[in-house]
């Protein structure tokens, strides 16, 4: 089972450590961001000889353990990050994890499409939402999201037909879909 767990994304491991109260996905998260949290705690013990790690890194992984129950989080890196300067800055305090305002709104995204696929008139709306989104795109970058994504065109063929190396055009698709991201989540904000 471990194994099959060390495949799964953070979100997925979230997920699961969260609805099904799976110790072992929680487990291989804090497995996953271990190096992470010893990197970003260590200059802090080096600079306070009052701090002992053996109190330091078993509270902090309790804190970053209930809070993974209770608190929404869409980059695992920053929530640790936030969990561990919290308990070494203001150890009297447990001031909740919020996400970048980018983060939530790719959470909120996230959480609609994954809502649409069981709600045929939620479907209807994100693909309006996505037409108009695709429409104040530039023409260059709604062919290019269009050759790959709906007529399933592969680098190669993209990149012959524009005379393009495949590199270029995986970096401009990569871009063209950052900006359809970003006009998709400000259509709420319009």
């Amino acid at each position: 089972m471990h194994q099959q767990l060390t495949n799964l994304s953070d979100k997925e491991l979230i997920s699961r450590a969260r609805k099904q109260k799976d110790r072992e996905a929680e487990g291989v998260l804090m497995d996953r961001y271990s190096h992470l949290l010893v990197a970003v705690t260590l200059p802090y013990l080096n600079n306070n000889p009052n701090l002992d790690p053996n109190v330091v890194f078993p509270t902090v992984l309790q804190r970053l353990s209930a809070s993974l129950k209770t608190q929404t989080i869409y980059k695992a890196s920053e929530w640790i990050l936030h969990i561990q300067k919290g308990y070494l800055g203001q150890s009297e305090k447990s001031t909740p994890f919020y996400p970048s305002r980018d983060g939530r709104d790719l959470l909120h995204i996230e959480n609609k499409v994954e809502k649409a696929t069981t709600n045929i008139i939620d479907q209807q709306d994100l693909a309006v939402r996505l037409d108009q989104a695709l429409q104040r795109m530039s023409a260059e970058d709604r062919d290019l999201l269009t050759s790959f994504y709906l007529e399933s065109k592969t680098f190669a063929d993209i990149s012959a037909a524009k005379g393009l190396t495949r590199e270029i055009v995986r970096n401009q698709l990569k871009a063209a879909k950052g900006k359809l991201a970003k006009l998709f989540m400000n259509q709420g904000y319009v």
